[in-house]
């Protein structure tokens, strides 16, 4: 499975990429899924992700695909097993989606092994009187992203269908563009203390930038919905709006009416990176130019911070040092740009620099922030999974060396075309 991806390491940063692959494998298959048994975000589910992956990318070499398969098994198993939330990181669409992408990419299936949790999603989403929460981690967004990877399918473009429908009684429209409020009762309650009212969440992980990224994603999928470019443009203008002007920070976490906000650091989850990433997918699905050249300002300013500005303090994809590399590394496939290809190299050599052999999962302790999110005051712990763990930081670092496009991240909302594609499609 080969793309126009392509490998930027180079020769010295490949072997020690390597060499960490291995050992995150070695302990993967040592430690199993941790506490977190079943998910996409710390469960079977991403180690199949990133097996699966591994094996692509040493063409069907070695026996990383049988262990893919037995951790796809393991989290289908737990579909039968356990009472799972609906959420895409932790629940039980994200199960869905794990599927439905290996088994497009690497493994044939033959049945639709999806349609129990489309009608388990249905039944959810035609619930009288609920309030659904539009973000990606757990709610309206994230239930799209994994019918998107079910399209052609036609219940998923039904099911797409329907979340539009909710996402359009909820928005808010005014002169500034098209937002969504996250309510109070969807916070944690140290953030509801501080908000009590609820606020505008700018981060892709649990705010307004996800909900942008799954209408480009859905876009691309080929949802053809005449909705979609009026929401997206609608958000997007709103979005703009609420810069804050400074260069360490040019969006803040999130925005609350007649209060000043605050900057944030600089990850996939909250910050300008990922709202780069997913501002730059919505140009490209939506033909705005205009958006592209605010999400590659956006991306190269970044890209121009130090370590110490942009507050990373582990590898993972969430919000360490692995996401950082593998967003430039995205970035510049995009756009061919060297300084973002810098970037992802500086950001990968510093995610190999900062492992502490003896420590959490290969080296990879995650950092696990205290309820105010307080950067510098949380816990270390070893974690296996996809989303703040070690299989994360394998799969980023299979993106550096690896020419099998790391699609994976679709799941992320940042599977930007490489540029070669992008040419191609023109």
């Amino acid at each position: 499975m080969t793309t126009s991806w392509k490998p930027i390491a180079d020769a010295e940063t490949a072997s020690r990429c390597w060499s960490v692959i291995g050992e995150i494998e070695q302990a993967l298959l040592e430690t199993g899924n941790g506490d977190d048994v079943h998910s996409l975000s710390g469960g079977s589910a991403g180690l199949a992700v990133f097996f699966a992956y591994l094996d692509a990318a040493r063409d069907g070499s070695g026996p990383a695909a049988d262990t893919a398969l037995e951790a796809l098994g393991h989290s289908i198993d737990g579909l039968g097993e356990t009472v799972l939330p609906p959420g895409l990181y932790s629940g039980f669409v994200g199960i869905g989606w794990t599927v439905e992408h290996l088994t497009r990419r690497f493994f044939e299936a033959d049945e639709d092994l999806c349609s129990a949790i489309d009608d388990g999603l249905r039944e959810l989403l035609s619930l009288p009187g609920q309030r659904h929460n539009y973000e990606l981690i757990a709610g309206l967004s994230g239930y799209g992203v994994y019918l998107a990877e079910r399209l052609p399918n036609p219940a998923a473009a039904e099911l797409l269908g329907r979340i539009v429908d909710l996402l359009e009684e909820n928005a808010e429209e005014s002169e500034d563009g098209i937002t969504w409020r996250t309510l109070p009762e969807w916070m944690p309650p140290w953030q509801r203390e501080l908000t009590p009212g609820g606020c505008y969440n700018l981060g892709v992980a649990h705010g307004l930038p996800g909900l942008l990224g799954f209408l480009a994603d859905a876009r691309r999928a080929g949802f053809e919905d005449p909705r979609l470019p009026r929401l997206a443009e609608g958000l997007t203008r709103w979005l703009l709006g609420r810069k804050l002007g400074q260069e360490r920070s040019v969006f803040p976490a999130m925005w609350v009416p007649d209060r000043p906000a605050d900057p944030t650091r600089t990850a996939w989850c909250y910050g300008d990176p990922g709202i780069a990433a997913v501002l730059l997918s919505a140009a490209r699905s939506f033909g705005r130019p205009d958006w592209e050249v605010e999400a590659l300002d956006l991306a190269r300013l970044c890209a121009r911070r130090s370590e110490k500005a942009a507050q990373t303090v582990d590898g993972g994809l969430c919000h360490g040092t692995a996401g950082l590399a593998h967003l430039f590394n995205r970035f510049h496939q995009a756009t061919g740009d060297p300084e973002l290809g810098e970037a992802a190299l500086a950001w990968t050599r510093r995610t190999l620099d900062i492992r502490r052999p003896g420590e959490g999962i290969a080296g990879y302790p995650s950092y696990l922030p205290l309820e105010r999110g307080a950067v510098g005051a949380g816990d270390w712990s070893p974690q296996p999974g996809f989303l703040i763990g070690a299989a994360g930081v394998g799969l980023a670092l299979l993106g550096m060396v690896s020419d099998v496009e790391p699609s994976w991240d679709r799941v992320l909302l940042t599977a930007i075309p490489p540029q070669e594609q992008e040419n191609q499609a023109r």
